[in-house]
């Protein structure tokens, strides 16, 4: 069996950033806090009302899945696999998915 040059680092934290304009995804090593890889998508901002800023949750949730998905090819790249993900155990679920408004 040939030997591997992944690195071994875990484990590894996940955040996910949503902000206003965009979203960021960024993977640091637990240990040391050093950021290993990221990637960010803007979004769209839609403007109603004078003071009212509003985003597409469908757009949000894509973005997150975008973000997290280029930050792991940019760790493969790097020859860093992620073994294993974790899910909180509280999770949402909804039947649809609704820009609320006033």
């Amino acid at each position: 069996m040939a030997a591997s040059n992944k690195a071994v680092l875990g484990p590894l934290v996940g955040a996910v950033d949503q902000g206003t304009s965009s979203t960021r995804f960024l993977v640091f090593n637990s240990k040391t806090a050093e950021l290993l890889s990221h990637h960010q998508v803007e979004i769209k901002q839609e403007f109603p009302r004078e003071g009212w800023v509003e985003q597409d949750p469908k757009e949000i949730l894509h973005s997150v899945y975008e973000c997290i998905e280029k930050t792991c090819e940019k760790l493969g790249q790097l020859n860093i696999d992620i073994s294993n993900i974790k899910d909180n155990p509280t999770s949402c679920f909804m039947e649809k998915v609704e820009a609320l408004r006033p």
